[in-house]
């Protein structure tokens, strides 16, 4: 979700009046450039705005510095801004560029009765003009280009109230269409297990940009405030093993406290009953990575510590046990295979109970496992047996390897949004360094997709219960 709406515009398209009217109407603060330029100008210079305009355009470092100090103001969430540079300076909003004719303009601005102000039509042209070639010459950049907004409003026959509706009902329409709420946080790539068939080993991330295979803890928690300031509602830790990473504590606080929901992946090798009691009010979920209960195929994928010492299926129902125990939501997640299709989990999912099984298709990732994938890919119909056969289970949700492909909102150990719609691993600049919404806009996710496979479910309602018995 994007917290901001910058307006833009030239002079007499009524943004001032528009931003007043929004801010009023969603409960958003306003922020005007053009007060903030006007107060600088009469104290500074005790000069009219036509006057410090001329000044600027021959004293460019002017310009910078209320630039500057004004983004400082806009370094926050839930801001209208009045602000012709505001699409190509303020990260995370819904730019708007008001567009307005001469003449009416002109009515507009003489209506306004500046009395420091030249309010001749000549003049108002000037001043325009004067300032788009300034920024042109600046920024390299044409700020009555409708091509840098996501909005154009011709305001000539509508009110300032009309335009504001307007406006409105676009940012809504906009949030409400283009946004998963739901993102996987891959925060670390060491694991524990030396599964043949996982789609994210991020080797290449390792090898190139990330010796370690995770960011530092700090860039880790901003990196979950960044994503929590565009309205995602639900945020899955995983990796890797995840429970390896020392402050995946301090990661799941955060996010809660930003009020996401919290869901952690695990292997469940490293999740202690300590663990279950320090972060319950903190953690929401907790999904279950279990792909087979038979030793030796556990051993033959790699589902396994080290890949030699498969965790079994006592260990599993304990562990289960544990996770009801204190009132986790539980998901189970399976990748069906060619060593594992003809397997049935019925009688254990009777056990398990768990809110959520997630069957998936093993996915070939070019780069990620290529290399040993042949031994494991299955064709449609095996997938289909193996829907089939545990048919009768009605919180399974099968993803085939299409459904899979494009729909996942995801963020690789270096802090990268990544995609995988065509077959390979595809990353975004870094979030810390190029904002979320731009990074988003450098991968591609599927919304329908994400729909259709289920990706909306009530995952906020989960009933939290104080060390109940399992049997109750």
């Amino acid at each position: 979700m994007l917290t901001k709406i910058t307006l833009s515009g030239f002079a007499g398209t009524g943004k001032s009046t528009v931003g007043k009217l929004i801010q009023e109407k969603l409960n958003y603060q306003f922020l005007s450039i053009g007060n903030y330029t006007r107060s600088y100008a009469k104290e500074k210079y005790q000069m009219s705005i036509n006057e410090f305009q001329k000044l600027c355009h021959s004293k460019p470092e002017i310009d910078y510095k209320i630039d500057r100090d004004f983004l400082k103001l806009c370094n926050q969430d839930y801001l209208v801004i009045d602000y012709r540079l505001g699409f190509h300076f303020v990260k995370d909003s819904f730019n708007v560029i008001l567009q307005v004719s001469d003449d009416i303009a002109y009515d507009r601005i003489t209506k306004m009765n500046r009395k420091d102000e030249n309010l001749s039509l000549k003049a108002i042209k000037d001043r325009n003009y004067i300032m788009n070639e300034r920024f042109k010459e600046k920024y390299k950049i044409d700020f009555s280009d409708r091509n840098n907004y996501h909005l154009s409003v011709d305001t000539d026959k509508l009110s300032a109230i009309e335009v504001a509706e307007v406006i409105i009902n676009a940012y809504r329409e906009f949030n409400k269409s283009t946004s998963i709420p739901s993102i996987n946080f891959h925060l670390w790539e060491p694991c524990n297990m030396r599964c043949k068939f996982c789609f994210a080993t991020f080797q290449d991330v390792k090898q190139t940009i990330l010796p370690k295979g995770h960011l530092p803890k700090e860039k880790a928690i901003r990196v979950v405030e960044e994503i929590a300031k565009v309205g995602f509602e639900k945020i899955t830790f995983a990796g890797g093993e995840p429970l390896l990473c020392p402050w995946l504590p301090d990661l799941i606080k955060r996010a809660k406290q930003l009020g996401l929901t919290t869901m952690i992946v695990t292997n469940g090798s490293r999740l202690t009953e300590q663990f279950l009691i320090q972060n319950k009010k903190n953690l929401d979920w907790i999904a279950l990575s279990i792909d087979s209960l038979k030793d030796s195929t556990n051993i033959a994928i790699g589902r396994a510590i080290t890949g030699k010492n498969p965790l079994n299926i006592s260990f599993y129902k304990e562990l289960i046990t544990n996770i009801h125990k204190y009132g986790y939501g539980l998901k189970v997640n399976t990748v069906v295979n060619a060593l594992n299709y003809t397997e049935n989990f019925n009688d254990f999912l009777d056990f398990a109970k768990p809110k959520r099984w997630k069957v998936l298709q093993v996915l070939p990732i070019k780069g990620q496992n290529d290399i040993k994938i042949e031994d494991f890919k299955i064709n449609s119909n095996q997938f289909e047996k193996f829907v089939l056969n545990h048919q009768n289970i009605n919180i399974m949700i099968p993803e085939s390897n299409e459904s899979i492909k494009g729909s996942y909102v995801m963020v690789d150990p270096a802090g990268r949004f990544f995609e995988n719609s065509e077959g390979k691993h595809k990353y975004s600049g870094e979030i810390l360094e190029v904002g979320v919404e731009n990074a988003l806009k450098m991968v591609n996710y599927n919304l329908e997709k994400f729909l259709s496979r289920g990706g909306i479910y009530n995952w906020k309602n989960v009933a939290r219960k104080e060390e109940v018995n399992y049997e109750d």
